[in-house]
């Protein structure tokens, strides 16, 4: 099924649940923008996929800020499916969970998961991909158009400013992929001797991105940089670069700093990565949510920086994980 069918068929499901969820309702929609606490330290918190190691690390900063905020919290995975979903959060709001935090599997689907919270007068935070609809009581993410633009300049300084390129965008039912996409068109327009010969996307996964990688090779043997959008699917194009005796030849940037990535800027097979910590995003949603839960104000959004990391800076960029307490995401070479 497509993409765009399966948006469709999540939001048809959605309409239905929340029409039925609103005879059931525990407070108005006004009472979740003014984004009181419920007294209940008790949050879920709904991962669009942990197949993909930058979620993974999601959660893990969010279980160790949660512990650190008496915030009991349960991470569950809706496994990149709209329906999935949908039913994690009616089961989160049928128990009136504290607060409901989601990480949107696509940003239109989201909407009735918000609204169903929403209904029952339960705070919702909403992180990485923005919900279309809804109330939120914050939404947390990084700033996905200058990170684009951060990978665009770095693409383009590591070719001198002039070649081709192939651009792999991300999962584009998510307003993420849409404006990684949109911030690296516009910056990577500025230089005029550099040509975007293929534009294709992979969905953020690393075994598309191999296979779409893989089929422009074909078309375009010759190219000089890759850009991918997340570093997942840069590690699937490094793949198809490495069987051809491309890596590291072909200038290669990513987005998100994963492990993987990070390890393969200090061996020399990728250039750059622009870096934003998954870890400390999960320690910013529960210190968020935390404070929702005390009946405290926060902002209605919360935008966050990464960093370009090339081969000059990768070990700072592990140490400055390690101090916030994630060694796991540093490779064992730059510990």
């Amino acid at each position: 099924m497509s993409v765009t069918r399966t948006v469709r068929a999540a939001a048809a499901l959605a309409a239905v649940t929340a029409l039925a969820l609103t005879g059931c309702s525990r407070g108005s929609a006004s009472d979740t923008a003014s984004a009181k606490g419920s007294g209940k330290k008790t949050a879920t918190l709904i991962m669009s996929t942990l197949n993909n190691p930058f979620f993974v690390s999601v959660g893990n900063g969010a279980k160790s800020q949660a512990a650190k905020s008496g915030v009991k919290l349960s991470v569950q995975n809706a496994n990149n499916s709209d329906s999935t979903a949908l039913n994690l959060a009616t089961t989160a709001v049928s128990k009136q969970v504290g607060a409901l935090i989601i990480d949107p599997v696509s940003s239109t689907s989201a909407t009735a998961s918000v609204k169903q919270a929403n209904g029952a007068g339960i705070p919702v935070m909403a992180f990485d991909r923005k919900p279309e609809g809804g109330k939120l009581s914050s939404f947390i993410g990084y700033d996905a158009i200058q990170a684009g633009r951060n990978a665009a300049d770095a693409l383009a300084k590591s070719l001198g400013e002039k070649g081709t390129i192939v651009e792999i965008q991300g999962l584009l039912g998510t307003n993420v992929a849409q404006d990684r996409s949109k911030g690296f068109e516009e910056e990577i327009a500025k230089y005029p001797k550099i040509k975007t010969v293929a534009k294709q996307a992979a969905d953020f996964d690393r075994a598309k991105a191999l296979d779409v990688m893989t089929n422009i090779l074909q078309a375009h043997p010759d190219i000089d940089g890759v850009y991918a959008a997340n570093d997942e699917m840069a590690m699937g194009a490094l793949a198809a670069l490495k069987s051809r005796h491309l890596a590291g030849k072909v200038k290669l940037v990513g987005n998100d700093g994963i492990a993987d990535a990070l390890a393969a800027i200090q061996a020399g097979t990728m250039y750059a990565t622009n870096a934003e910590s998954p870890y400390a995003l999960g320690q910013k949603v529960i210190s968020l949510t935390g404070q929702v839960l005390d009946g405290k104000k926060v902002s209605a959004s919360e935008t966050l920086q990464g960093k370009l990391v090339t081969k000059a800076t990768v070990k700072e960029y592990a140490q400055y994980l390690v101090g916030i307490g994630d060694s796991a995401d540093v490779p064992a070479a730059l510990r």
